[in-house]
């Protein structure tokens, strides 16, 4: 059976550079699947879907929108809601297995908001003006690849049928690539959170992980790194969470950087997966280059972890604050859980004789935590630093032992 590429944007303005992807796409041997989310006029490539039926998937009349004069803003929400639903259908049921999109702002917003909703590995490519500059606000925390248009697309010249050609047989290669025959890896895929310092526990936590069987996925606890997790445990792609650095939550609380969303620490706890949470990172705030550092964190002690990102020291009141709101997050799970504590440093910088070392703080974190969780969640509290192999190997071997009780 032919694999199908969904070649989703704006027809009524883009259909010349549309139907040169599609024609480059069939001579691949291909099929397309073109969806219309186009609102100024008539179509100029003839689609599968129409621009009408994207609107009633959104639950409105295109019509009856055009004639009271819906705004710019109003229909590009109510097309991006449609498509979004078509397409993941679309990917769900089968019937699809890629996607492709060119466009400015209007279009990569639209057809960027259809291609976060689908699952990671689904091919996505999004061929837009505005690809060069920060795209965090398209991607998210999924695998679009953006490919810079150099020129605005607007016609076919020499400059964009060769960036339109090398994006049709990008998403091509990644299709025919994707639909190889793989083994099937039944092992078990354990998520682990890491940060630069406690990289040295969570590599030998993850050698012993895959020495009993498993396979591990490491996301670098940044932001975006947790809530990728995040967004793989609601998938049901995760079996078990090792979370070794929780220190996006305080940057969340306190404002850096590397902060992340509500969301993390939650889903695992709802999917009802094993899990083991130590406080990883949790001793420093991140922020850019020194001068950045907020006026009330002024005096505080602080690392220059390297010339883009400066750690500033959390103190024993946000500690305490952190140890709430980690308990609220997990409280609510469903499945097996255990804390561990490494009372003689949560990271690199704060061991005995290092920058951040502050027992007491610990100790409050510590108490609070027992506080504030449910009696049946253990807490368990190592004599050790978060990097010594004994801690990581006690921490690993414990949710080994979570994952295969029967």
């Amino acid at each position: 059976m032919k694999k199908t590429i969904a070649i989703l944007g704006c027809m009524d303005t883009k259909g010349q550079e549309y139907a040169f992807i599609k024609k480059y796409i069939e001579k691949e041997g291909l099929e397309t699947l073109i969806i219309d989310i186009g609102i100024i006029g008539k179509a100029l490539l003839k689609p599968d879907i129409t621009n009408k039926e994207v609107a009633c998937a959104a639950g409105k009349n295109f019509d009856k929108l055009i004639k009271k004069g819906s705004t710019r803003e109003e229909f590009t929400s109510i097309m991006s809601e449609g498509a979004k639903k078509i397409v993941t259908k679309l990917a769900s049921d089968r019937k699809i297995d890629g996607i492709i999109s060119c466009g400015g702002t209007q279009g990569t917003t639209m057809a960027t908001s259809s291609m976060r909703a689908l699952p990671v590995g689904f091919p996505k490519v999004m061929v837009s003006t505005i690809a060069s500059g920060n795209t965090l606000n398209f991607v998210g925390i999924k695998d679009i690849t953006m490919i810079n248009s150099v020129a605005d697309i607007l016609g076919l010249n020499r400059i964009t049928r060769k960036i339109l050609r090398e994006a049709a047989g990008a998403i091509c290669g990644m299709v025919k690539i994707s639909a190889m025959e793989e083994e099937i890896d039944k092992k078990s895929l354990i998520a682990i959170t890491n940060v630069g310092i406690t990289t040295p526990g969570t590599v030998k936590a993850k050698e012993v992980l895959e020495n009993s069987g498993f396979e591990t996925v490491v996301f670098h606890a940044v932001g975006t790194g947790g809530m990728a997790m995040e967004s793989l445990i609601k998938e049901g792609q995760i079996n078990a969470v090792l979370d070794f650095a929780t220190i996006e939550v305080i940057q969340e609380m306190c404002g850096g950087i590397l902060a992340s969303k509500p969301e993390r620490m939650t889903n695992a706890a709802k999917m009802g997966i094993p899990q083991v949470v130590c406080p990883g990172g949790i001793s420093c705030n991140t922020f850019s280059p020194h001068e950045s550092i907020p006026q009330r964190l002024k005096n505080r002690r602080y690392v220059r972890h390297n010339p883009m990102f400066t750690n500033v020291q959390n103190n024993a009141e946000e500690f305490k604050a952190l140890a709430v709101e980690q308990a609220k997050r997990v409280n609510i799970a469903k499945g097996p859980i255990k804390w561990f504590i490494p009372m003689k440093g949560f990271c690199s910088y704060s061991i005995k004789g290092q920058p951040f070392y502050d027992p007491e703080a610990n100790n409050i974190y510590v108490e609070t935590l027992k506080k504030e969780l449910r009696e049946d969640i253990p807490v368990n509290v190592l004599d050790l630093d978060i990097n010594d192999p004994i801690f990581a190997t006690k921490v690993a071997e414990s949710l080994i032992d979570m994952v295969r009780v029967p």
